[in-house]
């Protein structure tokens, strides 16, 4: 996880960052600095590197190791991975303290192709089908979950969630959004 005090990704990526591609587009780097990249993938930066070879393009190349690894480098907001106990991974989307099981499903699956090869990256996937059953097991009903409170991640309020009627109801405790999305279940199997 990052080590970075203060490092505040929407800042970062408010302003151009070398080096810029060669390309007529002129792209820059946004990827933030190593120690302030949320997580660190040996397998996905050794993809980085060797596709960035492939690609003759210098706007493309750079867009693509831009973007590959950005929700590595920026959404994942709490991560145990240890060898003892279980991985648990929470994945936010955006700048929102909250994590939508479609969506966290979505950014991690293109990762799956590249476990085999590192198994910090295994326990990160296993982490979020951890977190993403624990949340399901509590109300399944909810498109998006608030931080668990042994994270120490400040939960997102929602305003909105409590102007719904929803049967059963929710503990806005544990629950960002209670808008049954049957995509939401499905996205947990198709991880899972």
């Amino acid at each position: 996880m990052a080590t970075c005090p203060g490092f505040n990704y929407n800042e970062w990526a408010a302003k151009l960052h070398s080096p810029l591609s060669t390309g007529p587009l002129r792209i820059p780097s946004m990827r933030p600095p190593s120690a302030c990249r949320a997580f660190i993938s040996t397998a996905v930066e050794q993809v980085i590197r060797e596709t960035s070879q492939s690609i003759n393009d210098p706007d493309i190349r750079q867009l693509f190791a831009n973007i590959m690894p950005n929700t590595l480098d920026t959404a994942i907001a709490w991560h145990v991975g240890g060898t003892s106990g279980w991985p648990y991974t929470f994945v936010i989307t955006g700048d929102i303290n909250a994590q939508w099981t479609r969506d966290s499903t979505n950014q991690l699956l293109p990762l799956v192709p590249y476990m085999d090869r590192d198994i910090a990256l295994q326990r990160l996937i296993a982490g979020l089908i951890n977190m993403q059953a624990e949340q399901i097991a509590l109300y399944p009903f909810a498109n998006a979950y608030k931080p668990p409170a042994r994270s120490g991640l400040k939960p997102a309020e929602n305003g909105w969630a409590q102007k719904d009627t929803v049967d059963p109801p929710f503990d806005p405790r544990f629950v960002f959004e209670a808008k049954f999305e049957i995509d939401s279940l499905a996205a947990f199997f198709k991880l899972s």
